[in-house]
């Protein structure tokens, strides 16, 4: 079971010394094949490290009270000019939670911003757009908050805390008078002949162009069909049925006091457990660790090559073979880290940090981990880049 945390990051650096850099339960082996799914981020050339830029200090780490810190451990690896680091938290004494940037969707906030002063732990989350758009099926507090386009691999928290991981799509479908129309996403730019439902989650308005038609559900009944004027105000009981072009015409008999109901699937792929059962869903990947086991799905996931290959600071969430929560960080393009291919993170996170399910977050300058209140590690831009979402730890009630 999970001890208790170590003191300061200090002690952590004059014990890495002494133990050939690695502080962990299980050291890496390093004659282990490498995972046959993807092999050819290894084969990569690595990145020159930039050693003018960014040069790591030690930070002064003042640990809690004893009383406060049961039930969590920090970990650190430092091997080979790779250097990250874990927070493992009793799933039975605390949990897990996704947060919006400025509680909404769109929007961007730093990770320190969105770690609540009550937080163990946050950790940067989704891939994102510009605006703070999710590119990622999210949903918090049963609620959809985002969508994407792809299967790609995501976490599930049901009410219990206990967790899913797995590759999935997502699939909503509004019917009325008869008819069933597949949406195109949710809490997400509405682009030229698609339909898009807005939700709480968006904020108040869906600002949306003029062209198209928005109908207003509330409670199940629509209230009001808005025709060529868009930038409608969202109600907090209900959603707004958002099209362009030839996907408007799919509304042409929709009118006011009709019923319309709004179903939505989380479909795992692999068969395994229903995503439905989790109150939260957190979409990113590719997966990295599966049943105890090195499984990198990036191919299978057509992530770029800006992800998929190469070394570069990177983000993960995962659990123990307790169902413990793990957050993990890894540095890069720095002197003192050149950070980790994805085969190579997958196997930190498996034979240091004791992953037994693990995902990929997303990585490169938004790899951020806060622990509280304190930066564990050091943000590869050289200070922290505003993001669309995050994982936070909170003690449970």
């Amino acid at each position: 079971m999970i001890k208790k945390i170590v003191a300061t990051l200090t002690a952590f650096m004059i014990f890495l010394s002494a133990s050939n850099g690695v502080l962990a339960k299980n050291k890496i082996e390093v004659d282990e094949p490498f995972d046959p799914i993807e092999t050819e981020d290894v084969q990569q050339p690595p990145e020159p490290v930039d050693t003018e830029s960014q040069p790591y200090e030690p930070f002064e780490f003042e640990p809690p009270p004893a009383e406060e810190v049961e039930g969590l451990e920090f970990l650190v690896y430092h091997q080979d000019g790779v250097m990250a680091f874990a927070i493992i938290a009793d799933h039975e004494k605390y949990q897990m939670r996704p947060v919006l940037a400025r509680g909404q969707v769109p929007g961007r906030a730093t990770v320190s911003q969105m770690n609540a002063p009550d937080a163990i732990a946050t950790i940067n989350a989704s891939y994102f757009g510009t605006n703070g758009t999710l590119y990622g099926n999210t949903k918090i507090d049963g609620v959809t908050a985002g969508t994407t386009y792809y299967i790609r691999s995501a976490m599930g928290i049901r009410a219990d805390g206990t967790t899913i991981f797995a590759r999935q799509v997502y699939r909503g479908v509004l019917q009325f008078n008869g008819e069933e129309v597949v949406v195109d996403g949710v809490d997400c730019e509405r682009n030229l002949n698609t339909v898009v439902v807005y939700n709480s989650w968006y904020g108040m308005t869906t600002a949306t162009n003029n062209f198209g038609v928005e109908i207003i559900v509330q409670d199940g009944v629509v209230t009001h069909v808005i025709r060529d004027a868009g930038n409608n105000f969202i109600p907090p009981n209900g959603f707004i049925i958002s099209a362009h072009g030839a996907a408007a015409e799919k509304f042409e008999t929709l009118q006011v006091g009709d019923a319309v109901t709004f179903d939505e699937d989380y479909i795992n792929i692999e068969h395994g457990d229903d995503f439905n059962e989790a109150i939260h869903v957190i979409g990113a990947g590719p997966t990295l660790v599966k049943e105890g086991e090195i499984y990198v799905t990036a191919d299978a996931e057509q992530f770029p090559p800006d992800i998929r290959v190469g070394r570069a600071p990177r983000s993960a969430v995962g659990v123990t073979q307790y169902g413990d929560y793990i957050f993990a960080v890894v540095d890069g393009r720095q002197a003192h880290s050149k950070g980790c291919t994805l085969t190579e993170w997958a196997r930190i996170l498996k034979n240091t940090f004791g992953a037994v399910e693990a995902i990929n977050l997303d990585g490169g300058g938004s790899s951020e981990l806060v622990f509280k209140g304190s930066i564990i590690n050091s943000p590869s831009d050289g200070k922290e880049r505003p993001v669309g979402d995050a994982l936070t730890i909170l003690r449970k009630p």
